[in-house]
């Protein structure tokens, strides 16, 4: 024990001693010159940025008008205009429709979101989400089906981003109040090109698929329903559920107004295109937003 004493203060007193030299040498070297009037820009803009971090507390409001199928596999179409916004604040995202960015060009996930891991590229979110479900009101071709009811999906994704510009992402969400939502998974990827300092297009393909639940409750024919529609007896199975493509144009205008327009096309693809209810297994979406940010 004394041994490994003297031993820990011989070690103590040489750090001590070799930090004095250290401080008697830097104060017998020169005064290092005042810095040029680039570096002391650049140290001033740095000094700023550290002075007024990003604010955690963003949002925007803004309005959406959409032109698509009256319901999926529809051959009727139906212009929608929609309110849409969101409010973040740290981590916390509550959102409703539209492709809205914040101002750090992050995309926001529809929903009572909450970003649990954001690390070197990777991101996993965790939400909530309002899926309205479907009227028989929504198109003649419905009639006799009934109404489908609205639910809380819960849903779990993953983002990577593994190089510039480049997304992957991963995602799993179930019907949270078992109104016969059930289950599905999406995979996806994009990429960004950059216009300039003001615009970006962003280029994006998915596939999806759902299980017997899903695909029943959207896209299968009950004997009951077969009954008040005419449509015949049809019971799909887990599987594809649609691929898709898309491009997006984004515009921010000042700091405050920004712009989009979009346009989609998706393919029914298994079980989803093989239902009585899909007329058309293609289908085309247009979309254009105007949102001002605060």
């Amino acid at each position: 024990m004394r041994r490994l004493y003297r031993a820990g203060a011989a070690a103590v007193m040489a750090a001590l001693m070799g930090a004095a030299q250290a401080q008697t040498s830097v104060s017998t070297q020169p005064e290092t010159p005042p810095p040029s009037q680039p570096d002391a820009a650049a140290s001033s803009a740095i000094a700023a940025a550290a002075a007024n971090p990003a604010p955690k507390f963003e949002g925007a409001v803004g309005l959406v008008l959409t032109l698509k199928p009256a319901f999926s596999g529809s051959s009727d179409r139906k212009i929608s205009p929609q309110l849409a916004g969101f409010v973040r604040y740290g981590r916390l995202t509550l959102s409703g429709a539209g492709g809205f960015t914040t101002r750090r060009e992050d995309d926001v996930e529809r929903g009572l979101d909450a970003e649990l891991v954001r690390r070197q590229g990777v991101r996993v979110n965790l939400s909530l989400r309002y899926d309205p479900g479907r009227r028989e009101t929504q198109s003649d071709q419905l009639a006799g089906m009934g109404n489908i009811k609205a639910t809380i999906r819960t849903r779990l994704g993953v983002r990577w981003e593994p190089a510039p510009q480049w997304t992957l992402s991963l995602a799993s969400s179930i019907d949270t109040l078992g109104n016969g939502g059930g289950y599905l998974i999406e995979g996806g990827v994009s990429r960004s090109f950059v216009i300039d300092p003001r615009q970006r297009v962003v280029l994006s393909a998915g596939l999806t698929g759902a299980g017997d639940r899903y695909l029943q409750t959207w896209y299968g024919v009950t004997a009951e329903q077969s009954a008040r529609s005419g449509y015949p007896v049809y019971e799909p199975r887990e599987g594809w559920r649609d691929v898709r493509t898309g491009a997006t144009w984004r515009i921010e205008v000042n700091p405050q107004w920004a712009g989009s327009a979009s346009i989609g096309a998706t393919r029914l693809l298994g079980a989803a295109a093989d239902s009585p209810l899909t007329r058309q297994r293609n289908s085309l979406s247009v979309s254009a937003a105007i949102v001002r940010r605060f």
